[in-house]
């Protein structure tokens, strides 16, 4: 059967949520989180107090994966996480997902939503409904202070690690100045070489958090910037290649894209797709930085007060 978000709700009665779907679902608390740019475009979450049993969860999902349909999976303490892969039949595909997993757990004995999954004890009184990375579930209210309390100190702790900027800047030079030579490259072979600028800004922004820099505006900026700048370098030193050919040099840079044709066409499409990959990634950076904003504590909340 074919579901669209609010059908599927209605169905099982979950509560729509901006881009997903939550609530009780076969005795579980689940989430479903689609966005169909997203990756991953879809991501199902089932709560449950999983301490201890996450290496059965994960044999379990292993031996199920291709019979699941999914790409990939996790199990945390809280629960566990799949990917259906890529199908237009999103929550039909998640209620044959659910359907199954959440047998299985009833099965293995895991607890369900009258659990808390923090502690492992029966909620006797209601507990409270708070999220944790987004995805509601109700707990003790003693075990969400504690576990909010201890995210803010990991926040805490995460914030005080140094910025090693320097070491950073030279991680984004490199990844730009990697995406410069693919560009000289792919000119040299193809007359096109504006992929570089897409490859530069993404292992320069790679390296330069794997360097020690924190993922900042200024990280997502100088990134940006240096794949810009060096990929409009190795666009002129293709055409410094291209007058040398010709028997030209410096002066004559430029003749063979003003004289029109297919040179002239060449020439604009590289600059064109050099703006056009750098903002693709420029957008993939910002997106990063805004996404790496939101600390452990800020996705934990209380939804009842």
């Amino acid at each position: 059967m074919k579901y669209k978000k609010k059908e599927f709700a209605e169905k099982h009665g979950l509560t729509c949520g901006k881009h997903c779907v939550w609530g009780v679902y076969e005795g579980y608390h689940v989430h479903i989180k689609y966005t169909p740019v997203g990756n991953p475009r879809c991501l199902i979450t089932v709560v449950t107090a999983a301490g201890g049993k996450e290496k059965s969860l994960e044999k379990y999902l292993g031996a199920q994966k291709n019979k699941l349909n999914i790409s990939n999976f996790g199990v945390v303490k809280l629960g566990l996480m799949v990917c259906p892969k890529f199908t237009g039949e999103v929550f039909a595909r998640a209620e044959h997902i659910l359907d199954e997993i959440c047998a299985h757990l009833k099965k293995a004995g895991f607890a369900g939503a009258d659990v808390c999954p923090y502690c492992g004890a029966a909620i006797k009184e209601g507990g409270v409904l708070a999220t944790e990375s987004d995805i509601p579930f109700r707990v003790h209210e003693g075990c969400y202070e504690a576990a909010l309390a201890g995210a803010r100190e990991k926040d805490r702790l995460n914030a005080e690690k140094p910025d090693r900027k320097a070491l950073g800047m030279l991680g984004g030079f490199l990844g730009a100045l990697f995406g410069a030579v693919v560009f000289v490259l792919t000119y040299a072979w193809w007359g096109f070489g504006s992929l570089g600028a897409a490859a530069g800004i993404l292992l320069g922004h790679f390296l330069y958090r794997k360097l020690g820099g924190k993922n900042t505006l200024f990280c997502a900026v100088y990134c940006i910037a240096a794949a810009l700048i060096l990929s409009f370098a190795g666009h002129l030193f293709g055409l410094f290649m291209d007058a040398r050919a010709a028997g030209g040099g410096w002066s004559t840079l430029f003749d063979a894209p003003l004289s029109g044709g297919k040179a002239a066409a060449l020439f604009i499409a590289n600059i064109a797709c050099n703006l056009l990959f750098t903002a693709a990634g420029g957008v993939y950076a910002v997106y990063s930085y805004l996404k790496d904003r939101r600390t452990i504590a800020d996705k934990m909340r209380r939804l009842d007060g």
